[in-house]
């Protein structure tokens, strides 16, 4: 999630201010009323994802599910039902950032939420044809994560919203698309949201339901320094002091700049590739992520000129395993780190890279949070200008790989059940050149979002590396 930190200055402040005096023309004088008594204090990572989206560095996150339904079956009523549930029992949906071009930005309630401004329905006969569904898909999410969150004049519209297709050609499915502001929640969040949404689509009492919900009163889950140290070593706060620049020999596209237009394709490994990937692995003795990032690292220097030795590679990580059991019970929050590696070139895949790849994610996870970029956060004054002052610099990384793992088996057959998942988010000013976003459904596919910014990486590029990569996995189907 985060490129490495630079230490700039130490002092921050941990308080929240008051609302700047021009929020009437930013809000409306009705809401201006409630916001001035109901803010909430944003935390160190929500603060990172309010600043960026506001400096139009980074946007939202999207995690799509195509859905299996009674042919013929009704979406809209029971989707709205469903929502009306969900926003009854989740505060975070109803919390938008205010403040967000100040050092100090801060959450506000919105008190309803109108649930035909925050679903849109895409027929498929509106869409340009194409002979993939999937491809269909990926043009669809592209347009997403290049819409950014805004609060504008009196408007009160939530940081996240639904996108349905509906598929005529193939009446027993239908995809919804979950796009969100990544202040309001991590990918596991949106995991979950799918989850009860898919259970309440299918309890479904029939009544009516109302377009504007009430918001709860109910305070927002606490920032993830709340709940954990986040403990910064002397050692890694010296390695922060440095100018960290990357190796002349590492690829990393072109430096970070604005604007950013996001570029999305998707790669969905069969069933059969993903059950005998997961399987080598464990017989290979590492993981999944291991075996994907070594895949994908082996398919990037396949692409690059032989002149590129190293690669910089960024793998979020969960930290939800060190927090309270509440917090992991009440999952819609953000509460993931991330951590970067390095891989001289490979002439071709290598499960003992593979294993090294685990080793490695596991030194990690035994630190249970601690020498990471989101702990270090809150020794940065001025997020604002820290993000500024990367833009012309070069890029760390090459990619980041954001594996969210596999949702869980359904509890019996539902009336509306998650079949297959894709994960997706916006390209990123400030961060690794390509994005690289994997999630597994109930189908039992492995499913990649590749995204990236036009102009920093050729599009030309990302879709050989693709084609390298869907090689790499059928050649381990073949030696399996």
């Amino acid at each position: 999630m985060f490129a490495p930190l630079r230490r700039e200055s130490i002092g921050w402040d941990d308080g929240y201010e008051d609302g700047d005096a021009d929020e009437e023309g930013c809000y409306g004088l009705d809401m201006l009323n409630w916001v001035q008594t109901a803010q909430h204090r944003v935390g160190h990572v929500e603060k990172y994802s309010t600043t960026r989206s506001h400096l139009g560095i980074y946007l939202n996150v999207g995690l799509t599910a195509r859905y299996r339904r009674p042919s013929g079956g009704t979406v809209k009523p029971r989707l709205f039902g469903a929502l009306s549930i969900l926003i009854s029992k989740h505060p975070i949906l109803s919390a938008i950032p205010a403040g967000v071009d100040t050092p100090s930005p801060y959450f506000v309630r919105l008190p309803k939420i109108s649930l035909s401004e925050v679903v849109e329905c895409i027929d498929e006969n509106t869409q340009p044809r194409s002979s993939d569904w999937r491809a269909e898909l990926d043009n669809v999410l592209e347009d997403q994560h290049n819409r950014p969150f805004e609060t504008l004049p009196n408007q009160t519209l939530p940081f996240w919203r639904i996108c349905v297709l509906e598929e005529h050609s193939t009446p027993t499915h239908f995809t919804l698309i979950f796009i969100f502001h990544h202040s309001l929640m991590d990918t596991q969040s949106a995991l979950s949201f799918h989850e009860e949404l898919e259970r309440y689509m299918a309890q479904d009492t029939g009544a009516e339901v109302p377009d504007m919900i009430s918001t709860p009163s109910t305070p927002l889950p606490p920032p993830l320094e709340d709940l954990h140290t986040l403990p910064i070593s002397q050692d890694y706060l010296r390695s922060q002091e440095k100018q960290h620049f990357p190796p002349p020999d590492s690829w990393t596209g072109a430096p970070q700049s604005l604007p950013v237009k996001t570029r999305f394709s998707s790669l969905w490994l069969t069933p059969a590739e993903t059950h005998n990937l997961v399987n080598m692995s464990k017989n290979e003795q590492t993981s999944v992520t291991g075996a994907l990032q070594t895949l994908i690292t082996t398919s990037v220097f396949t692409v690059l000129p032989s002149t590129y030795r190293t690669l910089q590679v960024d793998c979020a990580v969960s930290l939800r395993r060190f927090l309270p059991e509440n917090i992991t019970a009440t999952p819609l929050g953000c509460y993931v780190g991330s951590f970067s590696m390095e891989y001289r070139r490979m002439t071709s895949f290598s499960w003992s890279e593979a294993r090294r790849t685990k080793a490695i994610i596991e030194q990690i996870i035994e630190k249970k949070g601690g020498d990471m970029s989101v702990g270090y956060l809150r020794f940065i004054p001025d997020l604002h200008l820290w993000m500024r002052q990367k833009l012309g610099r070069k890029r760390m990384s090459a990619f980041e790989l954001s594996n969210v793992g596999r949702i869980p088996a359904s509890r019996g057959r539902l009336q509306y059940e998650i079949e297959g998942m894709l994960f997706s988010q916006s390209a990123s000013a400030c961060s690794a050149a390509i994005k690289v976003s994997a999630v597994t459904g109930r189908d039992g596919r492995l499913v990649l979002g590749f995204t990236w910014q036009e102009g920093v990486v050729e599009g030309d590029m990302v879709e050989q590396i693709i084609r390298v990569l869907k090689g790499e996995v059928e050649g381990l189907v073949v030696q399996s």
